[in-house]
């Protein structure tokens, strides 16, 4: 009776341990799966929505949220007056365009949008005459402190205005590329430096890893 007992508490004990064993290996598989893949610029498994925001664009036109649902958007943040990081990233920005242009989801549904953190100065005719020198198909626009705030302070974008001594100022702001997806997901962020290879590849990667969810 008692090797009978004995016997009974191995086998249990067998049960519980390959119980416990199966619910880890589970457990370890679901957290494999809801791993970030490796993919530069990728923001994930919580990405940033984008609320609702409104802005004058380039050609007196509002651009909004509805703006940018059901599109693919490459989103930078600078001023007309910027010396050297924005107009050399409008110009990647075009070379990645270019790059872009057989990839399906940016031809039918890609677009750039150039946001002026220098209302005082870009007016929505500056704004027009400046980026379509790079592309005549890229949007701009800008907007009040407010307005601007709405999309800045979710995206986590810094701008300062910084005086230069002689009576001018300069704009201090943060240099990132944001990728906003269809349903107004903040879904990729590349920071400096910026190469439309860089670009292509991440757009393409973080596109169709999006696609399969």
């Amino acid at each position: 009776m008692q090797a009978s007992t004995k016997a009974s508490s191995t086998t249990a004990l067998l049960v519980l341990v390959g119980f416990v064993a199966v619910s880890a290996g589970l457990i370890f598989a679901a957290t494999r799966g809801s791993k970030a893949p490796d993919i530069p610029g990728l923001l994930w498994p919580d990405p940033p929505v984008l609320a609702n925001f409104s802005l004058l664009g380039s050609a007196d036109q509002p651009i909004d949220q509805h703006s940018l649902e059901g599109r693919w958007t490459l989103l930078f943040f600078g001023f007309t007056n910027c010396p050297d990081i924005c107009p050399t990233t409008l110009a990647v920005l075009k070379q990645t365009v270019a790059r872009l242009a057989d990839y399906p989801p940016f031809r039918e549904q890609g677009q750039v949008l150039f946001i002026s953190l220098d209302p005082a100065r870009d007016t929505p005719a500056q704004l027009a005459q400046y980026v379509q020198h790079f592309d005549t198909r890229f949007l701009a626009a800008t907007g009040d402190d407010a307005a601007l705030d709405a999309v800045t302070v979710p995206l986590g974008v810094i701008r300062a205005k910084v005086e230069d001594g002689s009576g001018g100022y300069s704009i201090d702001h943060t240099a990132s590329i944001f990728l906003i997806d269809p349903k107004l997901r903040v879904i990729g962020k590349f920071g400096l430096p910026h190469s439309a290879a860089m670009l292509d590849e991440g757009f393409r990667a973080i596109t169709n890893f999006r696609g399969a969810r």
